[in-house]
């Protein structure tokens, strides 16, 4: 597909602020040398492959703040840095949330070589393992939203997915009444379950298996736009939810693969396990119903042509996978999960 006038005078603008940029920001002997090699488009940014000096990095715009934050960019900063010391995260170079160069606030990070995770057995004992050692880490050392009562927070997020759908020209009513079962369904678990629930450690929130990169150096978990300091199972339920799975490859992981990615996350991080297993298991639907309606809104907001001009193109690319996520039938097996 043949760029838009937007994007192609939103590179000529990375060029151009690249060339002006210290060199030494970027730990480079020259920045007069810039080249764009591609582009990934995210949900809410876009990431830019560029090429300075010889060195590559990601340069990455902030259309949207998935978060809700006003200084995304600065929230994402100071917990990478914080992460890449413990050899979680990619490292930062640069921000800027000035807008004097860009409409948008931006970021420039290392650019990580390798391929992604696959949702095969083989990676599921690595894939635990870096999820469990995230989990251990300081929550104090890094400003974090904070989930105080986690179950309940979960159903209030699914709840705004649920009210913005609604509130949606291309709202489909069969959706609207499958919801309406699950909700009335799971609301006494809540109230009953809710306690066994409390903020215990940094979550990625967002673990896709798009986020996990096999790099030289190991395992690294990249798009750090949303941590957050909450009950673990959260990131567990997020890795084995169905729909979260669905969004980056058309099949789902194998029950033999659950079993030996949760065995491994229990043995790794010394979680007592039937309590463990028994929050994953309650919230687990809600986490999934969230990410149906991530790709239910997004489809919406094509239709509706509300969609950010910035974003349009890229999320027309995508439309099949917002479609695989967003079938009514996810919330019908999520019912039968309560």
């Amino acid at each position: 597909m043949a760029k838009t006038y937007a994007l192609q005078r939103l590179e000529r603008q990375i060029v151009d602020y690249l060339r002006c940029l210290p060199p030494d920001i970027l730990g480079v002997e020259r920045s007069d040398t810039v080249e764009i090699l591609d582009m990934t488009p995210g949900a809410y940014n876009l990431n830019y492959h560029v090429l300075v000096d010889g060195t590559r990095f990601i340069f990455r715009v902030n259309i949207q703040q998935q978060s809700g934050l006003a200084n995304q960019v600065i929230y994402e900063y100071s917990v990478m840095r914080y992460l890449h010391s413990h050899q979680i995260s990619p490292r930062v170079y640069h921000i800027d949330y000035s807008k004097s160069h860009f409409d948008f606030d931006i970021l420039i990070e290392e650019y990580l070589e390798g391929p992604y995770i696959s949702l095969v057995e083989e990676d599921m004992p690595s894939v635990a393992g870096l999820l469990a050692k995230l989990h251990s880490l300081d929550a104090a050392q890094v400003p974090l939203i904070t989930w105080s009562n986690p179950l309940v927070d979960t159903y209030e997020l699914v709840m705004r997915d649920y009210q913005e759908y609604t509130a949606k020209k291309s709202a489909d009513p069969l959706v609207i009444r499958l919801t309406e079962e699950f909700l009335a369904k799971i609301r006494p678990v809540i109230d009953e379950k809710s306690a066994l629930y409390a903020p215990d450690g940094i979550n990625h929130t967002d673990v896709a298996i798009d986020n996990f990169i096999k790099s030289r150096d190991g395992l690294k978990l990249i798009d750090w736009e949303k941590p957050r300091f909450d009950d673990c199972s959260y990131d567990v339920c997020c890795f084995l939810s169905e729909p979260a799975q669905l969004w980056c490859v058309p099949d789902v992981l194998s029950e033999q693969g659950r079993q030996i990615f949760l065995q491994e996350y229990l043995r790794c991080s010394g979680r007592t396990a039937d309590l463990f297993l028994e929050k994953v298991r309650i919230r687990e639907p809600l986490v999934s119903l969230h990410w149906v309606y991530w790709g239910l809104n997004r489809l919406c907001d094509l239709k509706d042509r509300i969609t950010a001009s910035a974003l349009q193109e890229v999320h027309e690319q995508r439309v099949h996978r917002w479609e695989r996520i967003a079938n009514p039938d996810h919330i019908e097996k999520l019912i039968t999960m309560i």
